[in-house]
């Protein structure tokens, strides 16, 4: 069964007369219903992500003084540290966002949740590129199964920004594929120059790209009677030259050819897997279910089924995508779209084409023919205002505001910023943005920058809170004054019963301790 196209049946549909009522589809409510009242709000989100905080910190610091910061000067642990500020254009962008206050806040959540819309809204024409009979149903299916998985990554994060680069990535790799033009690849370049100065996610270029390449030279080489559309070495050699341009261009940026060793600088820290989101998609965690769920209703079934029409290079990719968000759940964010993509295009032509499929063919045709009815018009014009209402429910400055002081110790800072404790500071990780945002005269101990911090100290911090070492050897180190952290952690309970240190300030968030007299 071929599936009737939204997109084709909209261009075909008849010319309005006089009436007002236009002509549209069952099939559009159903698209507009996943975009507009799905993606939409599940993309905003509240400033929430600890990081936020020292990316609006470095943001600032490139607004006050013009260059890029090089070395930490926040931190009692890593003060004079090297510090790639890969990030540096998307830190401006939150930091001019929050200095307009509540309202700034808003334009930020909005602005993040407008960033992972528009990553669907590319991989939508990617696939009709691909593979023009995955219709719209399985476009909206599989591309929901990856909103599911990516949706608790998303939010106010630059990390996000990865989402439309790695979709405008694809979409060109598979635009190449299908038009085998060398033009289409000088996107490539032009992605990879913006993208190095907004975020470190620029390796997954080259890991599409990479995979593009091997795979297509393993369909040409292996399996030319299954595969005899793969590309040909000129079109492969066309492709590589691009990836080369592309590889050039990363070094246009503050910290030079620095940038290429940042990766893997990152990755060799052995202690990233104990903090934060570089954590593993475990199963006893919402992020390791979610990921299963994926493997098992799609992942699997693609590479069971739809072998035989999958390119080697999708194959690579999706695969690779899998490994990588189970060994470290931030790259939920990028299988979820990205493998519901390549799962439509090789399972839903498989899907299509049984038994299920041409029965359900004739009601698919049927919603996606256009007609003039006033409900749908209604009911389309509800979903937007239902979508586009949540989404600014979720952003306004109130919202924020509830949020914020749920997730961060926005009491307690105040309560330190008016009582000043002390200078020297031991915080909970997740914390010292936060902390270090509203109190930069002060250092702080460590926030989310692992890079810059090294094995060294996040060790010592992992050991201190779990009490494997002792906690006064290292506060005693660092001449700390008070202490920032969970009032209901392991940490929090040997402190009060320590006749060293003594509890002056709590709350339902956080609690401080400061040497006893």
């Amino acid at each position: 069964m071929r599936e009737i196209e939204l997109d084709a049946a909209e261009r075909e549909r008849p010319q309005a007369g006089s009436t007002r009522i236009p002509y549209l589809s069952a099939a559009s409510v159903v698209v507009v219903a996943f975009f507009g009242a799905a993606l939409l709000p599940r993309a905003t989100w509240p400033l929430i992500d600890p990081d936020v905080w020292w990316h609006i910190r470095a943001g600032d610091e490139v607004l006050a003084t013009g260059r890029v910061p090089a070395t930490d000067s926040w931190s009692l642990t890593a003060a004079g540290h090297p510090w790639i500020s890969q990030d540096w254009m998307t830190n401006v962008v939150l930091a001019l966002g929050a200095r307009a206050g509540g309202i700034g806040e808003m334009f930020l959540s909005l602005v993040f949740a407008a960033l992972a819309f528009a990553g669907f809204v590319v991989l939508w024409r990617a696939i009709a590129i691909r593979e023009r009979s995955v219709g719209w149903l399985s476009r909206v299916g599989w591309l929901s199964a990856g909103l599911l998985l990516a949706g608790p990554t998303l939010g106010v994060r630059v990390q996000v920004v990865d989402l439309p680069l790695t979709a405008l990535v694809l979409w060109i790799l598979w635009r190449y594929l299908a038009e085998r033009r060398p033009r289409v690849l000088v996107g490539l370049p032009i992605i990879a120059v913006t993208w190095v100065n907004m975020h470190a996610g620029w390796p997954l270029l080259f890991l599409l790209g990479g995979a593009m390449v091997a795979g297509e030279a393993i369909d040409r080489g292996l399996r030319p009677a299954r595969m005899p559309s793969a590309m040909s070495w000129r079109e492969l050699a066309a492709l590589v030259g691009a990836l080369v341009a592309s590889a050039a261009v990363l070094a246009i940026n503050p910290s030079g050819l620095e940038i290429y060793r940042y990766p893997v600088n990152t990755l060799a820290l052995t202690t990233l897997k104990a903090v934060g989101e570089w954590q593993p998609a475990r199963l006893d965690s919402l992020f390791g279910q979610l990921l299963a769920g994926f493997v098992i209703v799609g992942v699997l079934p693609a590479i069971v089924f739809a072998w035989r029409r999958m390119l080697t290079a999708e194959l690579l990719i999706l695969v690779g995508l899998t490994v990588m968000a189970a060994l470290a759940v931030r790259f939920l964010l990028i299988l979820g779209p990205v493998g519901a993509a390549i799962i439509a295009v090789s399972l839903g032509p498989v899907i299509s084409g049984s038994r299920l499929g041409n029965r359900a063919a004739p009601l698919l045709q049927q919603f996606s023919r256009p007609r003039r009815d006033a409900l749908l018009a209604v009911l389309l014009v509800a979903l937007l205002a239902l979508g586009s209402g949540l989404a600014l429910a979720r952003s306004l400055p109130a919202t924020q505001e509830a949020e914020i002081s749920r997730a961060q110790p926005v009491a307690a800072v105040a309560w330190i910023v008016d009582s000043d404790p002390g200078e020297q500071v031991f915080n909970r990780y997740e914390w010292g943005g936060y902390l270090g945002l509203h109190r930069p005269e002060r250092p702080i101990f460590i926030d989310g920058r692992a890079d810059v911090y090294g094995d060294e100290v996040i060790a010592e911090y992992v050991q201190t809170i779990g009490l494997s070492i002792d906690p006064q050897k290292t506060f005693d180190r660092y001449q700390i004054d008070y202490v920032l952290f969970d009032p209901g952690t392991p940490l929090a309970g040997w402190l009060d019963h320590s006749s060293n240190w003594k509890r002056v300030y709590a709350d339902a968030v956080a609690a401080v301790w400061v040497r006893a007299a």
